[in-house]
């Protein structure tokens, strides 16, 4: 039997075929005072292929390291309830009608069962339409959202707004696929705040920076993703040589206090490393995934999302000492197969009633 602790923010999942997944009822569940905590759990081998023959009976789950009983359980053909949340802030003017494309692209690769809702934000939060599995609501929302037109990017409320209100009382497997600049400006919540209230949640969350506006920076990354550097990949142009004006020219200094352009392109860069660090900390708080995308690999980006999602189990339990006692408490999943890595979520907040 092959133990290993479950990653908190890290899931890796496979793309299968639907048509011949395997179909397992999730396991009722009997209402109780005690707090039902959600665990998705992908499973690999150690080449990196993944397993989707496992039953409930191949699971063992613990909480602070105390084995508890798995009272759900249910594959990958369990229905998906996804909110697609767009970033139409004013920075969004010259990608939003290439993501727009590219998310209709992303609609299409879903189960005829799942249902998506689609909402935007700028200054504020816009729910285009509630969940449904019709395509054609779904891409005439998307044909509405436009660039906004006065300064608001409240990234952290339109998060808490979709996690608290538009999944509040929706039962099954909870995804936000949020893309963005990753820029907050305006929001009524710090993202600590946030961050706490989705250690509470049961909503996967997939964050997609991609890059707006002018400038060709490439990030460098190291091996577990972490943004080390952002690079200037235009090459310097060479200056022609100015003849002298034999007549004078008048001198104007540069006005105090304004930073110069070499100043400026660091406070972008710094702004982008910032940005990034913070839609990292959102998708690792839900077990989700982080993606770095340029807008014309967006495509490629919402496939590997929708791949990802169809080969996910859920496990669920009743935690009986985490009731309401407003801790962080952690979780480790092991699997009954040698030579496979587990991936899952790591940890959860317990509510405080």
């Amino acid at each position: 039997m092959k133990f290993i602790l479950a990653l908190p923010f890290l899931m890796v999942l496979l793309l299968p075929i639907r048509l011949h997944a395997q179909v397992t009822e999730p396991d009722k569940i009997q209402k109780t005072n005690k707090t039902l905590v959600s665990v998705p759990v992908s499973v690999s081998d150690r080449e990196g292929h993944y397993i989707s023959d496992l039953k409930k009976k191949d699971f063992t789950l613990y909480q602070d390291g105390v084995e508890q009983k798995i009272t759900f359980f249910a594959t990958f053909d369990e229905p998906l309830n996804i909110a697609l949340l767009l970033d139409t802030s004013v920075s969004t003017k010259d990608t939003l009608e290439k993501i727009k494309d590219a998310a209709k692209d992303f609609l299409e690769l879903l189960n005829p069962n799942d249902r998506c809702l689609i909402a935007t934000f700028d200054s504020q939060v816009n729910v285009l339409n509630s969940f449904t599995s019709n395509q054609q609501t779904l891409k005439t929302s998307l044909d509405k959202a436009q660039t906004a037109t006065q300064e608001g990017t409240v990234i952290y409320r339109a998060v808490e707004q979709i996690a608290q209100k538009s999944f509040n009382n929706v039962q099954g497997r909870k995804v936000i696929v949020l893309l963005s600049d990753g820029k907050d400006l305006g929001s009524s919540i710090t993202k600590d705040a946030l961050l706490n209230l989705l250690e509470e949640s049961d909503v996967l969350i997939y964050t997609v920076f991609y890059k707006t506006g002018a400038g060709d920076n490439k990030l460098v990354i190291d091996s577990d993703g972490t943004v080390k550097e952002v690079k200037d990949d235009k090459k310097p142009q060479k200056k022609k040589p100015q003849k002298k004006k034999k007549e004078y020219s008048v001198f104007i200094p540069a006005q105090e206090g304004l930073p110069s352009d070499e100043e400026i392109k660091l406070i972008e860069k710094n702004a982008d490393i910032k940005a990034i660090d913070s839609l990292k900390e959102i998708s690792d708080a839900t077990a989700g995934r982080f993606y770095l995308s340029d807008t014309p690999k967006l495509r490629e980006v919402f496939k590997k999302v929708a791949d990802e999602l169809t080969q996910q189990y859920r496990l669920g339990y009743r935690s009986k000492d985490a009731a309401n006692d407003a801790a962080v408490h952690n979780i480790s999943v092991k699997v009954e197969r040698s030579d496979v890595v587990v991936r899952a979520r790591g940890k959860f907040r317990a509510k405080q009633l």
